[in-house]
């Protein structure tokens, strides 16, 4: 106890020490453009289960200490970025949420801390780059979550390079670092050993002119799974609001030996398929889903709706550990994916800028509901889920005090299952809390 709360004591206090730090703070770096910056996050999880015995918590403070250099003969330059989470308190069964598995069954680790990050970057004149290293990656397919107390990194090769009005983009990546951990590890399936993914690797293209704006990309785990994506959307501006109208079309397939029954555990039901064996029989996936999505924007008010709708299962984790990168509207914003086989979601979004009440302050409302999910491997024979959720999400950029943002984000959800479908959850009720301060020097 003694040593949690001397924990308290020293973040609480390199906070006050940063948030006294006068507005002027310079950094004398290598170059004029040398960027410094520390990034101080305070994030509370509370999850509640129908089932008591899994509820969990956790009280927890990050730390980023982030660094680039200016480019040297506007050419190259390097960075780096040391990430330590910090336990407050957590309860229940948090391992591998925002810190690693302790030593006692359900506990964490009190903390941990590594270079999450470190990269040279290569300037292609004033068109693109070239990046390799540890990084954070964001396409439309693979990103590096900011959910937890500090983000995922990936380790690699990413490039990219704009003409006119298209910039086209490509990545390769051996390794990664979870959120919640140390460690750098290779790619795998639920069933394979560390490694059988060998890379994990894509490539893109962004267009936009005036309204449009059209996204496409490729990505590849090796002898795993595919997907292809492609997204459009045009701004079409009324007399005093503005009308979003944007859609999509997604593919994941099988694509090598290694989509086995069981690889993908937590959305697939190949296991249920007769005579299936984990880990041995070979399995498909067909995936296949678009979306259609409205949303106007008048003043302070936003309004939005949303529909998706699945054909086979649309796999959402690229690998092993992957939380995956969801690209439909009606995702919910904690758990499920909703991309269950011919499931169909439709949602309905409500934001308000209550600058009224505090400039910076935003809230959204959400309501989704999917329906007629199947089971992956057997259809309405081995089970269906109905399920849905509402949300709001409340932000809060202080002018008052540069660089200190607050967000509470709640959700509750709850399925209607028979029989099984894997990508259907359980209910559960989510608040989470996230403070912010960013220093730059």
């Amino acid at each position: 106890m003694a040593q949690r709360f001397s924990k308290i004591f020293a973040v609480t206090g390199a906070m006050l020490t940063c948030v006294s730090l006068p507005s002027y703070a310079s950094f004398d770096g290598l170059t004029e453009q040398d960027n410094l910056n520390i990034k101080l996050r305070s994030i509370y999880f509370d999850r509640d289960y129908d089932n008591d015995a899994s509820d969990d918590s956790t009280f927890a403070q990050g730390i980023e200490l982030n660094y680039q250099s200016g480019y040297f003969n506007d050419l190259i330059s390097f960075g780096v970025s040391n990430y330590t989470v910090l336990n407050y308190n957590s309860t229940g069964s948090a391992q591998n949420n925002i810190l690693p598995a302790g030593d006692e069954k359900g506990g964490v680790d009190d903390s941990f801390s590594k270079f999450g990050q470190y990269f040279i970057d290569f300037k292609l004149g004033d068109k693109g780059h070239i990046k390799v290293g540890g990084q954070k990656t964001k396409s439309m397919l693979l990103k590096s979550s900011g959910s937890r107390a500090i983000p995922n990194t990936f380790r690699g090769v990413f490039g990219d390079y704009k003409f006119a009005n298209t910039k086209v983009y490509g990545f390769a990546y051996d390794k990664w670092s979870r959120r919640h951990d140390d460690k750098w590890e290779d790619f795998s399936t639920d069933q394979s050993d560390k490694g059988a993914i060998s890379v994990i690797w894509g490539v893109g293209a962004s267009y936009k002119k005036e309204a449009l704006k059209i996204d496409a990309e490729y990505l590849n785990s090796l002898d795993y799974l595919s997907k292809m994506g492609l997204k459009a959307s045009y701004d079409i501006k009324l007399e005093q609001s503005k009308l979003t109208l944007s859609s999509g079309v997604f593919t994941s397939k099988d694509d090598g030996d290694l989509f086995v029954t069981g690889a993908e555990g937590g959305d697939l039901d190949d296991e249920d398929a007769l005579d299936a064996i984990s880990g041995v029989t070979k399995s498909e996936n067909d995936g296949f889903a678009y979306y259609l999505d409205a949303n106007w924007k008048k003043d302070i008010w936003t309004l939005g709706a949303a529909f998706t709708k699945v054909n086979d299962a649309w796999v959402e984790d690229n690998f092993s550990g992957d939380h995956g990168t969801n690209p439909f509207p009606t995702r919910s914003l904690i758990g499920a994916d909703l991309t269950n086989q011919n499931e169909a979601t439709w949602q309905a979004r409500l934001g308000i800028n209550l600058k009224a009440v505090a400039p910076g302050l935003t809230t959204k409302f959400y309501y989704t509901s999917g329906s007629d999910a199947e089971n992956s491997a057997l259809g309405k024979a081995g089970g269906t889920a109905d399920e849905k959720y509402w949300a709001i999400d409340t932000r809060y950029k202080v002018a008052a005090i540069k660089g200190l943002s607050l967000r509470w984000l709640f959700l509750d959800y709850t399925t209607d299952e028979t029989g099984s479908v894997d990508g259907a959850k359980g209910d559960r009720a989510d608040h989470r809390v996230y403070v912010d301060y960013t220093i730059k020097f």
